[in-house]
């Protein structure tokens, strides 16, 4: 299992099959626009990370935070998604990605989210960042 957040532009389908209609290939604009919100966000699930320290016995110091990356943007028909967080690493990694994010009960390790908080403290920056992405390409007006 994978500890990520992905987005899209499902809320502005709307627009985006106008713009179609009128012949115009938003596509391109569409990944660009995805791909500026996810640089916005993927500093802040780096900040946020925890990151542990070698001389207090961690094995793999800022492995979690390396392991943090941006896939996409993919599109399956209209819909475009791009995707950031703990995507390809090993599976040791993985788990370890799930059990800082959400904890783990059984084994009394707390949470320490760093995906959620970076979601919830850069969604208006995200959202700008693509708005302002699409005014730049000239498919929403300033």
């Amino acid at each position: 299992m994978t500890t990520k957040a992905s987005f899209n532009l499902n809320g502005m389908a709307k627009y985006l099959e106008d713009v179609i209609q009128v012949g115009v290939d938003i596509d391109p604009a569409a990944d660009r626009a995805l791909q500026a919100g996810a640089e916005v966000l993927l500093p802040e699930m780096q900040r946020l990370v925890p990151v542990g320290n070698a001389a207090e016995g961690d094995e793999h110091p800022g492995n979690l935070k390396r392991n943090i990356v941006i896939e996409g943007p993919t599109q399956a028909g209209n819909l475009h998604q791009i995707e950031i967080g703990v995507l390809d690493a090993d599976k040791e990694t993985a788990i370890y990605g799930n059990v800082q994010e959400y904890g783990s009960p059984s084994k009394h390790i707390p949470a320490q989210p760093y995906i959620r908080p970076a979601i919830d403290g850069k969604k208006a920056s995200v959202k700008k960042a693509i708005r302002q992405s699409l005014v730049n390409e000239g498919f929403v007006n300033p």
